[in-house]
């Protein structure tokens, strides 16, 4: 009997967190891209585009 409480407590949890992990994935999906880009884990914003930097920089 004790599996069975233990098989419906960890369905309810695992249930749980696919929800939390869908909510979460959707809740990053829509807030991203908020203008500062990503070189090597340092965020900045491209003040000058002529700047080698900037990744839409002309060549």
């Amino acid at each position: 009997m004790d599996v069975l409480i233990l098989a419906r407590r960890f369905t309810i949890i695992t249930l749980s967190a696919a929800v939390f992990a869908v909510a979460f994935s959707a809740a990053v999906v829509r807030g991203g891209g908020g203008g500062a880009q990503s070189h090597f884990g340092a965020n900045y914003t491209c003040a000058e585009i002529s700047s080698p930097f900037c990744s839409g920089a002309p060549k």
